[in-house]
């Protein structure tokens, strides 16, 4: 199993906990993001496109790695994801550059290859 599938489960696993033992915390953070990633405007693709550059620029590397498979697989070139993260690099300098050296291409390579070996 690898990193992204690693940080994904721990998430998940944390999300259940914190939905039993904070339910009111759970619950309206919820909600914000149902509202944030329900289709609108912008489709999932766009908006996890631009959750990755937020990713990015906040240093998030757990979101990254949610948002980055997120955005893949709603559509998401690597070559799109890539530029998404260069937007966050530009808002986030130097430690952002960082993030996305020591995680986003490792993070793509094994989403792509979880996808190829699905097929």
């Amino acid at each position: 199993m690898g990193t992204v599938d690693n940080i994904l489960r721990k998430r998940n696993n944390n999300r259940e906990r914190l939905k039993k033992e904070a339910p009111d915390l759970f619950n309206g953070f919820n909600e914000l993001l149902k509202h944030c990633y329900k289709h609108g405007a912008l489709d999932r693709r766009v908006k996890e496109l631009i959750a990755v550059a937020a990713s990015v620029a906040t240093r998030c590397v757990p979101c990254l790695a949610n948002h980055a498979k997120n955005a893949v697989d709603s559509g998401a070139t690597r070559e799109e994801v890539l530029e998404a993260a260069a937007i966050g690099v530009e808002f986030g300098g130097g430690p952002s550059f960082v993030v996305v050296r020591d995680n986003l291409l490792e993070f793509l390579d094994e989403i792509e290859a979880s996808k190829t070996s699905k097929k």
